[in-house]
């Protein structure tokens, strides 16, 4: 993501988003209280997220039921793209239910998992051996280095980005070895998103002609 304004206003929103979380949670919600309030307070829909397609509730695995999915490609879960999700009541301590959440996202071959009862948030990466936790704060008091955080780690945009910027960036290099040297002196700034634009404007055309094949 950016590092303009719209960046640092949508990092402030979502700041004000888990603050907000936090004051409304009260030590005596149930487990359902707490997931309600993440959806309610617009939680998963800031990060791009949408409920019956790229979130889902109440997954299966093997080692039990998580609580809430972020869909990874292609609709499936079973792959780097997917967070797992584990939600506790605010009496219940989140330590003793690392392993659960590890399991799941064993599981699932999540890359990050969650782990929260509405007053902490606790954010593992799986890594080699084991997945380690990375994020662990209160909500209440969550800052803008925290939510951009977790805006840059779990946000739908954010991980689209991350997959296809290695394929952009091979595609660039491929199409740089296609145009002759001695025209790589005369591209100015201006020319060079120019060319961007021309280029960008057929690779739509190309994929919108290949989703309609499909459909037909």
């Amino acid at each position: 993501m950016g590092s303009g304004p719209e960046f640092l206003l949508e990092t402030a929103e979502f700041t004000k988003t888990l603050n907000e979380i936090g004051k409304v949670v009260s030590d005596d919600f149930s487990e359902d209280e707490v997931q309600m309030v993440f959806l309610n307070e617009g939680y998963f829909q800031q990060l791009g997220y949408e409920v019956g397609t790229t979130l889902r509730s109440e997954c299966e695995v093997p080692s039990g039921y998580v609580d809430y999915i972020t869909s990874g490609y292609g609709g499936t879960y079973r792959d780097t793209n997917t967070v797992v999700y584990e939600f506790k009541s605010p009496q219940r301590s989140l330590n003793r239910h690392i392993s659960q959440l590890k399991k799941y996202m064993n599981d699932t071959g999540a890359k990050f998992g969650v782990l929260t009862n509405g007053l902490r948030y606790q954010l593992f990466e799986d890594k080699p051996s084991t997945p380690k936790k990375i994020r662990d704060f209160s909500l209440e008091s969550a800052t803008d280095t925290e939510a951009s955080g977790i805006i840059l780690f779990l946000g739908y945009w954010s991980i689209k980005e991350q997959n296809i910027r290695p394929v952009a960036e091979k595609a660039a290099s491929e199409v740089v070895t296609l145009i002759p040297e001695e025209v790589h002196l005369k591209f100015s700034e201006e020319g060079i998103e120019l060319f961007a634009d021309h280029l960008a404007r057929y690779l739509k055309q190309e994929f919108q002609n290949e989703k309609e094949i499909e459909l037909e």
